[in-house]
């Protein structure tokens, strides 16, 4: 593919490929980046095409996902190979050339990390990170917690302060975070920047 599928096109493909609730996620996760992109001088076809995308292989299966990371030599954390869910963003990011056409590297990264953050996702990352946990669609927040979050003055502080609140609930859960998602807010508290 030579050129890069426009936004209507890869929004018509993937609510033909996803489930409808999950499609009506990615929609919403296009959206509010798109919204962000607009607050913080980012790239608005970006943040709409990594949206729409970012979860165009959560469906795929375990076994043929960590075939995939064979066949492809596709780098994968220690937590994704435990956490079937987390999978298909490696597989997606890898596949987002071949699928949408030559997109931009931030694009991919987009996608890449839109599970487990890094500080290498960059700042259309961050977006398409914080859209993934607040979209309107997201049940596990109320309009107050999503006001608190974009009350934030900057992608970081944003980013910093939803792996807050992801910590206290796993804490309550007894679940370990990802040692990448500890690497990045370890960076933001340093006082790191997303680069572009």
């Amino acid at each position: 593919m030579s050129k890069i599928m426009g936004y209507t096109e890869l929004k018509a493909l993937m609510e033909e490929k996803l489930p409808r609730k999950r499609f009506i996620h990615s929609l919403g996760v296009a959206e509010t980046a798109m919204t962000l992109a607009v607050r913080f001088g980012l790239d608005v076809d970006g943040a709409l095409i990594a949206g729409m995308y970012h979860d165009a292989y959560r469906y795929i299966s375990k076994d043929e996902a960590l075939s995939e990371v064979r066949r492809y030599g596709i780098f994968i954390y220690k937590e994704e190979e435990e956490n079937e869910n987390l999978l298909h963003a490696p597989i997606a990011a890898y596949h987002m050339r071949d699928d949408v056409g030559p997109v931009p590297l931030s694009y991919v990264k987009a996608v890449r990390f839109h599970t487990l953050g890094s500080p290498e996702m960059g700042r259309l990352g961050a977006a398409v990170y914080i859209a993934d946990y607040s979209e309107p669609g997201r049940k596990h927040l109320d309009e107050e917690e999503r006001k608190r979050i974009y009350s934030h003055e900057s992608l970081e502080e944003m980013v910093g302060y939803i792996i807050e609140k992801q910590n206290e609930y796993f804490r309550k859960e007894g679940i370990r975070n990802a040692s990448i998602t500890d690497e990045l807010y370890s960076f933001l508290a340093r006082g790191g920047r997303f680069e572009d």
